[in-house]
């Protein structure tokens, strides 16, 4: 198989209804983990004491009782509302940009040069399917050619 019969490199190549069924899908499977931990965030809620912060501030009417749970709602909402702000003004800023581009297909006599090889040997490798590749200490790449095992248990054999 070559690479780029891949669909995550390719993804144009999926139908759009098949790419919208696979994000609903993560997006159900996200919020079902999520509710799996709403028993333990709970119990850690109580454990912290928010149920006693609520029985002291608004049950009892020791403050500002009610008043100071609704300003702190209201700062929440505050960064809600700033978080909104942010995600939508980058939202139009690169909103538009093609992130995913598609790549040129190498050269062969462009990677010949790079791998300093021959132009057959270049054609050699680029219909493989598999290929070594050496990187040196100096930085340079270079092609080393492998034995097949089907080769190699055949000169064992004689």
């Amino acid at each position: 198989m070559k690479a780029d019969v891949i669909v995550i490199q390719r993804p144009e190549r999926q139908p759009k209804a098949q790419r919208y069924l696979f994000a609903f899908a993560t997006a159900f499977a996200w919020i079902a983990w999520s509710w799996l931990w709403l028993p333990l965030v709970t119990l850690v809620a109580w454990g912290v004491g928010l149920r006693n912060g609520y029985v002291q501030l608004v049950v009892l009417k020791h403050g500002m009782g009610a008043r100071d749970l609704l300003i702190v709602v209201a700062i929440g909402l505050a960064c809600v509302m700033l978080s909104l702000a942010w995600s939508g003004y980058n939202l139009l800023r690169y909103g538009k940009l093609d992130r995913r581009r598609n790549r040129p297909v190498a050269d062969r006599l462009a990677m010949a040069g790079a791998l300093n090889v021959l132009p057959p040997t270049a054609i050699e490798m680029h219909r493989s399917q598999r290929i070594v590749l050496e990187f040196r200490h100096d930085g340079s790449v270079s092609h080393r050619r492998e034995r097949l095992p089907s080769a190699a248990l055949a000169q064992s054999a004689r």
